[in-house]
């Protein structure tokens, strides 16, 4: 009986040590974000709004604003992806990065039609965000 308690609490410790690591792994925080800052999926609920400028044959803005609780601190990381097949052009020349360092409130996006050899016109992207703790 003794063996069998003892053999209970050891399992009991490895499967409360696994919880623990499970719990302690980074959180992934996920978005596809539409050309005119529409956000079209997300995981977990991270976004509270995003505001969209464009400044013609220049660049367009994203400024995607973070629910309060979805960060503790400022993110690990942030990545951002275009997958914007509007045009010709824009599968070609469109690039969508970080405009700024993200805060736990807000991450800052830019589009930009980078090596055309015309005026770029409306440099609105639709793109994928990606964050991490």
């Amino acid at each position: 009986m003794k063996a069998l308690i003892a053999l209970v609490s050891v399992l009991s410790f490895i499967l409360g040590s696994l919880s623990v690591q499970a719990a302690s792994h980074p959180r992934t925080y996920t978005a596809t974000i539409n050309k005119d800052g529409t956000v079209l999926t997300q995981t977990p609920q991270w976004i509270a709004t995003v505001e969209h400028t464009n400044q013609e044959d220049y660049a367009a803005l994203y400024n995607v604003k973070l629910v309060p609780s979805a960060f503790k601190k400022a993110p690990a990381y942030c990545n951002v992806s275009t997958y914007d097949y509007s045009s010709y052009e824009h599968t070609l020349h469109g690039v969508a990065k970080l405009s700024s360092k993200p805060t736990k409130s807000e991450v800052n996006v830019i589009g930009l039609m980078l090596g055309l050899n015309q005026p770029s016109g409306d440099s609105s992207m639709s793109f994928y965000l990606v964050c991490g703790q």
